[in-house]
């Protein structure tokens, strides 16, 4: 019974932080100019890199959690690899763009 509550738990934590990690992914832009608006002494440059790198660690602690599960069906891999490799080489992108 615990290995099931805490399977699900874990898989639950997956769900939420692959959905965290690709709407910070894609809105990585429209963040750090939010973040630039509320406290202007952030620069653009520093938020983006702080929200993209936060987004790419959250796929990275997706994809440790759930080689941590072997039990898990692959599905989950399939998705982890189908949404965050295309966002993070695309948050990525918009990165390097911002710093030049």
């Amino acid at each position: 019974m615990k290995v099931i509550i805490h399977n699900v738990f874990v898989i639950i934590g997956v769900i939420i932080s692959l959905i965290v990690a690709t709407f910070l992914g894609i809105f990585s832009q429209d963040i750090s100019y939010y973040f630039n608006e509320q406290f202007p002494t952030i620069k653009l440059t520093t938020a983006i890199t702080i929200v993209t790198f936060l987004s790419i660690g959250l796929y990275i602690i997706i994809l440790i959690l759930i080689s941590i599960l072997k039990k898990t069906n692959k599905v989950y891999l399939i998705a982890f690899v189908l949404i965050g490799l295309p966002i993070s080489i695309w948050s990525f992108f918009v990165w390097a763009m911002w710093m030049g």
